[in-house]
């Protein structure tokens, strides 16, 4: 496992995202319940970025067609089953936020 430092703690508010491009993947990076979740960025529908939809609990909204992903476990839970985009294990160590990617 490669840890690789993507964000300051402080970057990200609770129940916001932000999206980052790292080693050319888009990711999203969320802090719901002041806890951080990394998925990738791209709603499935029409590669909307998700980083900056709604987020509730542990649900963000896509901003373009309202498709909800849960960003802990990347599953999609409307309309399709089988649907997961990648997730990515999420560190926090001295106000740095770390992810495998």
């Amino acid at each position: 496992m490669t840890l690789t430092r993507i964000a300051d703690v402080k970057e990200i508010s609770n129940g916001r995202g932000k999206e980052l491009n790292i080693n050319g993947n888009r990711i999203a990076l969320f802090c719901a319940n002041n806890s951080f979740y990394a998925i990738e960025a791209l709603c499935r529908h029409q590669d909307g970025s998700l980083a900056p939809g709604r987020v509730d609990g542990e649900i963000v909204e896509c901003p373009l067609h309202s498709w909800h992903y849960n960003i802990r476990t990347g599953e999609l839970l409307d309309f399709l089953q089988d649907v997961k985009l990648n997730t990515y294990k999420v560190e926090v160590k001295d106000e740095g936020i770390y992810i495998d990617v």
